[in-house]
């Protein structure tokens, strides 16, 4: 019997496409980011799947395989995902922790790091809550307090990823913090001001203007105040470790929590930094 040439030809082409080589990276990246021997069968059977569908794209259309080697995050997604919760809700006493965990940095070691931090910090949030509570029911205080912990993502690109953990409390008055974590993706490190402005005069530089900024907002707007310039004058300058977060326009966001800079009714305030001003301190 004569064998249908076209077949033939699928045939050979079949054989002949070669699969990229970064899908290995693809792989190994999958396989390496589960640290969580539980969800490590569940997990490497999701990714097998995965695997297969890809395997099967790759051979089935040759324009895929060449759309694959152009994706240039592929292997090195990072997610941020809920690692634990921690919660009281008796006797009018609400608390609840959640604790964050990041995935899927090219470091591990940093990786690891980052998420025993978390997972530290919140187990203490979480202790000196439960020792608050005691205390109020020892001295036959009605529960009426209130905490709560959560985290967001404000911002990620290519280049960097911007984490803030809030911490909210509540009994009579309030009080909210922040604390920011800035990845840098490419090198794998933390930002922080120190490291980034080394050997400038970053905090005066960026305190005066934010003084400027101040001003403005005030002039603009009476009811907008801020402790300078008085008798209180109780911001002078910004910490050296000072929160601060990088936005979509890659620019830097100093940060400060309520009562820090300003009265109560102001709440969190935060000031952009021009990029301007940044670059001469980069110089």
């Amino acid at each position: 019997m004569k064998k249908n040439k076209k077949i033939e030809d699928l045939k050979q082409n079949y054989n002949n496409i070669e699969i990229p080589d970064k899908l290995n990276d693809v792989v190994n990246d999958a396989l390496n980011t589960n640290r969580n021997k539980k969800s490590r069968i569940a997990k490497w059977s999701t990714v097998a799947a995965s695997i297969c569908v890809i395997i099967g794209a790759v051979n089935l259309s040759p324009a895929f395989a060449n759309t694959l080697e152009n994706i240039p995050v592929i292997g090195n997604i990072i997610k941020v995902m809920n690692f634990k919760n921690y919660r009281v809700n008796k006797n009018g006493y609400d608390v609840s922790i959640d604790v964050p965990k990041i995935e899927g940095l090219k470091d591990k070691d940093l990786e690891y790091k980052l998420n025993k931090k978390f997972e530290a910090e919140g187990k203490k949030l979480y202790e000196d809550y439960l020792k608050d509570v005691k205390d109020l029911e020892e001295l036959g205080v009605e529960g009426r307090e209130y905490a709560k912990s959560w985290y967001e993502v404000i911002n990620e690109n290519d280049n960097v990823l911007s984490l803030v953990i809030y911490n909210y409390y509540a009994q009579g008055s309030s009080s909210t913090t922040r604390k920011f974590y800035n990845i840098d993706k490419k090198n794998q490190t933390v930002l922080t001001l120190e490291g980034m402005f080394k050997g400038s005069d970053y905090v005066n530089v960026i305190s005066e203007n934010i003084k400027s900024q101040m001003r403005e907002r005030t002039k603009k707007d009476p009811n907008d105040v801020y402790w300078i310039d008085d008798e209180m004058d109780i911001f002078t300058k910004i910490k050296k470790d000072q929160g601060f977060y990088i936005n979509d326009k890659n620019e830097i966001v100093i940060c400060f929590d309520k009562y820090e800079v300003a009265p109560g009714a102001s709440g969190l305030v935060e000031f952009t930094i021009p990029k301007e001003v940044t670059k001469q301190l980069m110089k």
